[in-house]
């Protein structure tokens, strides 16, 4: 199927490429389905982009790549929503907040994006880690990756 995105123009998206999102994004609950697309020139930025919605898109990392620490304490029915039998059996994404100064880039460590690929299931989650902040600084832009 086609599909039109605001930052990539219209793609063709294979069905079985579909995440779904049973009770959506926070703050975008109507948004239900989505695919993850690879940041051209980046290894490391993806977009999860809505099917439904061209002009919603997150640009996500996988957070351990920055914090190798990184381990959220899930709500296990949460998890079994996902089909999951804990974090580690899935992906765990972070969403980016990139402003105009990219040096002040931040990362959402506080509510994980999860996924099932095996089940193309998805939500975004809660970590109960006190520790873990909505607004987290990360160095993710260096002179390759902008």
């Amino acid at each position: 199927m086609k599909i039109k995105t605001k930052f990539f123009g219209e793609i063709e998206v294979e069905e079985e490429k579909i995440i779904n999102f049973p009770n959506g994004i926070i703050g975008f609950e109507n948004l239900k389905r989505f695919i993850l697309i690879d940041h051209p020139g980046s290894e490391t930025i993806k977009w999860l982009q809505s099917v439904d919605e061209k002009d919603f898109a997150l640009p996500v990392v996988e957070p351990v790549g920055f914090f190798p620490d990184y381990a959220p304490a899930l709500c296990e029915s949460d998890l079994k929503k996902l089909k999951l039998g804990s974090v580690e059996d899935g992906v765990v994404l972070a969403v980016l907040t990139v402003p105009q100064d990219v040096e002040r880039t931040t990362v959402n460590l506080k509510g994980p994006i999860v996924l099932n690929p095996h089940e193309r299931l998805g939500a975004q989650l809660i970590a109960e880690n006190p520790e873990y902040k909505i607004k987290q600084p990360v160095a993710i832009f260096n002179k390759k990756e902008t």
